[in-house]
């Protein structure tokens, strides 16, 4: 059975390192259908210096991490691919990212596959981890993560009116005794009184993923998104769980924990970034069975090495 895959490419710098990813996957996939969200507000580039399948989302989303520009960018790369090539599979990249297994394998383990998507996710607890978390774990599976993302997506921040001790100096001053302070409710019980908004289940983790057409097309077309978009417009870092919320919100789809990149979280701390990558990770990259890992630098030199070795381009 023969696929077509198609890539949607978030950027926001380094055009030179966007075109090298871009010749990669027309070497491998045979110039592909590849629609790229780049935000021009904060890095110029030439869309002639890219071939002709690549298409540019305009006008572009002015995005930033840890905002709802970047889901939302997503989505509309994902909508022009859909409109012009409609691929059978969908992949979400970034201008960092690389591929780091041959095109006839991915091609051949999709074509197989099956689940509907490959997403790192699980669901967001109250004082429960879900299950098949361990304590060694890093990244989005690290115990501690898991009341991080429960304060992030679930809980409920208020600023009221509350009596708190002010200095001597202001009591003699005849101040009001009362300060503005911010208030979190973590209680699922309190949170279902203060916010009628708010999903029935709320799931989290890995941003960068690839699924199948049913599943962007559900994705694209859930009654609930816009709904959706509101509540996590108000949340951190909503792009590690709004499309975790609506996919895995579907009986139907069957969903890969696997999201098929590589990334290193082991020197990172909760809310950074993974590593960058240097020559000593490429063994455990290729060990993983990865189809795309991130991060990779802009010198191109570890991608070289991918190209001889792994790639074969």
């Amino acid at each position: 059975m023969t696929i077509t895959i198609g890539f949607a490419v978030l950027s926001y710098n380094e055009p030179a390192q966007l075109r090298r990813l871009v010749t990669t996957l027309n070497g491998m996939f045979g110039a592909p259908p590849v629609v790229c969200h780049h935000n021009f507000s904060q890095c110029a580039l030439d869309e002639a210096q890219f071939p002709p399948n690549v298409r540019f989302v305009h006008p572009h989303i002015e995005t930033r991490w840890g905002h709802i520009t970047t889901p939302l960018a997503a989505l509309k790369a994902f909508d022009v691919l859909r409109s012009y090539a409609r691929p059978d599979w969908f992949v979400l990249l970034s201008g960092s990212d690389y591929p780091v297994r041959r095109a006839s394998e991915i091609a051949a383990e999709l074509s197989d596959s099956k689940y509907d998507a490959y997403l790192d996710h699980r669901e967001i607890l109250y004082r429960a981890l879900p299950p098949g978390q361990t304590a060694l774990d890093n990244g989005f599976s690290k115990p501690s993560w898991i009341p991080v993302a429960y304060d992030r997506y679930c809980a409920v921040r208020f600023w009221m009116p509350v009596w708190w001790p002010r200095s001597s100096n202001a009591s003699r001053s005849g101040l009001f005794p009362f300060q503005k302070r911010h208030l979190l409710f973590r209680s699922p019980r309190i949170i279902r009184c203060l916010q009628f908004d708010r999903p029935s289940r709320i799931y989290g983790g890995g941003f960068w993923f690839q699924a199948n057409r049913k599943a962007i097309d559900r994705l694209l077309d859930h009654a609930s998104m816009p709904s959706l978009v509101r509540y996590f417009r108000r949340r951190q870092i909503p792009e590690e769980s709004l499309f975790h919320t609506v996919l895995c919100s579907q009986p139907d789809l069957r969903i890969s924990r696997d999201q098929k990149r590589f990334e290193d979280w082991t020197t990172a701390g909760i809310g950074a970034h993974p590593k960058w990558f240097e020559a000593s990770d490429l063994p455990k990259i290729l060990a993983s069975g990865a189809h795309y890992a991130r991060k990779f630098r802009p010198n191109g030199e570890l991608q070289d090495v991918i190209d001889s070795a792994v790639l074969r381009i």
